[in-house]
């Protein structure tokens, strides 16, 4: 089944996050079936989609698959549901490389992948000695060759960070691209997204600061002769339902380290913190027992109140109010972590409360 992905439905879209990350050593084995039945559920529950993350390590899991082995058994699992990385980043790619693991896993899924692409975290790029130079200007241009590789051009090429002769692709996606979401919340990464994106997915925003955000995309975007039309709207933000509020809110305390301290000053949050913390984005962090010991400190500075308002979090009732705030805002695209104290009766309610109601 070849799959045409319809940028265009105003209905809003709920997506959720693989469960990939094994507790154990012992678990790989089965990761991959795992991941495949989460799959199945998810597209047996109505969602538009799901996602993984591409890391070689993280700060908050002693151990973290390869991402690829993980979507294949997931695309051949489904026939329906949307695949998309949340995200890769082109640093520890040749951009040809990347175009080519892309275009067979569009072939294998249908057509059903996305790319989710971000200008990179330290955690995957300083321990390896990865170079980690002018990541906005080298993904924008890892951008332009993808594309070019996946029409099917043969091509000679010499950018500031790639060169190519005679160069070409045996196998394309099953459209003339893959579409490529950003994960953008610097200005410059918003204007990309604006000028050049087929979709946006930022991490942990308040409804106030993703419209403010959406706003420098659409700027772009116009400048650049496109609309928010042309450009799907989600956002990676994480959902814990429980009867009782408390009880939902218990389950993302430990996720109010996400936010950074920055975000929190934009937010309204009046906040000091000691210069220690002067750094603390996620994109800073490192796979190191200081850095989990300093991250952990961190988090409980930070007012719960922050990371429930930048949260989908807390009854039934809660939860699609906050929704509702997003989509006012200009999401059209949720991304779910499922942090909830009862992760199948989350997925539940969503498939059967939630998402029904946002339909077009």
């Amino acid at each position: 089944m070849i799959l045409v992905l319809d940028m265009t439905n105003k209905s809003v879209k709920f997506g959720i996050m693989l469960p990939q990350i094994p507790s154990s050593v012992d678990q790989l084995a089965n990761i991959a079936r795992i991941n495949e039945e989460a799959a199945k559920v998810s597209e047996e529950a109505g969602f538009n989609s799901v996602w993984a993350g591409d890391h070689l390590v993280h700060t908050h899991v002693n151990i973290f698959p390869e991402v690829w082995t993980i979507f294949t058994a997931a695309a051949l699992a489904t026939k329906r549901i949307l695949l998309g990385t949340c995200v890769t980043d082109i640093h520890r790619y040749h951009p040809a490389v990347l175009a080519q693991k892309l275009a067979t896993l569009d072939q294998v899924s249908g057509g059903r992948f996305i790319l989710g692409l971000g200008a990179g975290v330290a955690m995957n790029l300083e321990p390896f000695g990865i170079e980690w130079k002018k990541p906005v200007s080298k993904l924008a241009e890892a951008v332009k060759i993808m594309r070019r590789l996946w029409a099917g051009e043969r091509f000679s090429y010499e950018g500031e960070f790639w060169k190519f002769k005679d160069a070409f692709l045996q196998v394309k996606p099953l459209h003339s691209k893959i579409p490529t979401y950003f994960a953008a919340n610097s200005p410059r990464m918003l204007r990309l997204t604006g000028e050049t994106a087929d979709g946006w997915l930022p991490l942990f925003l308040s409804p106030e600061l993703y419209k403010k955000r959406l706003n420098l995309i659409n700027e772009a975007a116009r400048k650049a002769g496109r609309t928010l039309d042309d450009i799907d709207a989600g956002l990676y933000a994480i959902t814990s339902i429980a009867d009782k509020a408390e009880d939902a809110y218990k389950q993302i305390d430990s996720l109010k380290s996400w936010i950074s301290p920055e975000l929190l000053k934009e937010a309204g949050y009046k906040v000091e913190f000691p210069k220690e913390f002067s750094s603390m984005s996620y994109v800073n962090w490192l796979p190191t027992n200081e850095w989990k010991e300093k991250i952990t400190r961190y988090g409980k500075l930070v007012p719960r109140e922050a990371v429930i308002e930048f949260s989908i979090a807390g009854t039934k009732q809660d939860c699609i109010n906050k929704i509702e705030e997003f989509v006012k805002a200009g999401v059209k695209h949720f991304l779910l972590e499922n942090a909830g104290p009862n992760p199948s009766k989350v997925r539940e309610i969503y498939s059967k409360e939630i998402m029904p109601r946002f339909a077009e």
